[in-house]
């Protein structure tokens, strides 16, 4: 308990530089040209027949409708397992990720990049897969070291939920379906919400405003 302070404050401010960040990305894209261009003319050298349909599958699974599918299959799981507030937790979080996401790009325009190896609509800041699954795999790396004791499982745990969000921003730029700096916007976002959920979810625990039990 002693350290839960320190913790939440750490937490606070990583939030607010992850919203600082993104707010700043999101009015400067136009210095990301350079960038994006060399990230996707790279993209291009790498593609490859046979790894294109893996690169297709991961982009279906970890889209933002199928991650609010899992999260709603996760959160019956845990409200039967009777963890009622990891439940709530998750669910609210993801909608308030999708919500985040479809503002965010219908207030910025960015068009997609041409030639496409799959067929996308909309605009393409920030990556809905990167915020997805920064939030859905970091909340469930929070509700696991809440229980485990191993610090070798928290760390497995930790390089896995870094290792499955670097695959996700690497497909989306393999599949020229996104900038770099839209893959860059959705790490942003998805590490605020994921962090300001966390926090108004220990605020509401701590002062028992909210009676979890059914």
């Amino acid at each position: 308990m002693s350290h839960q302070p320190r913790n939440q404050r750490i937490t606070l401010i990583v939030s607010l530089l992850a919203l600082i960040g993104f707010l700043l990305l999101a009015f400067s894209l136009s210095s990301f040209s350079a960038v994006n261009a060399g990230v996707k003319s790279w993209a291009v050298t790498i593609q490859a027949n046979w790894f294109t349909p893996v690169a297709v599958a991961v982009s279906i699974v970890f889209d933002t409708y199928s991650l609010l599918l899992f999260s709603l299959a996760m959160a019956t799981l845990l409200f039967y397992k009777k963890y009622i507030k990891q439940s709530v937790l998750l669910l609210g979080a993801m909608s308030g990720d999708a919500l985040l996401v479809a503002t965010s790009k219908a207030l910025v325009y960015s068009p997609r990049p041409a030639k496409e190896l799959i067929a996308e609509t909309g605009n393409s800041f920030p990556s809905g897969h990167v915020t997805g699954i920064i939030v859905f795999a970091g909340l469930l790396t929070y509700f696991a070291w809440q229980v485990w004791r191993s610090s070798k499982a928290k760390t497995a745990s930790g390089m896995f939920y870094v290792a499955i969000t670097v695959v996700v921003g690497f497909d989306r730029i393999y599949l020229n379906v996104h900038w770099f700096s839209d893959v860059l916007g959705g790490l942003l976002l998805g590490t605020f919400w994921l962090t300001f959920s966390i926090l108004v979810f220990q605020f509401l625990d701590n002062r028992q405003l909210v009676h979890w039990r059914f």
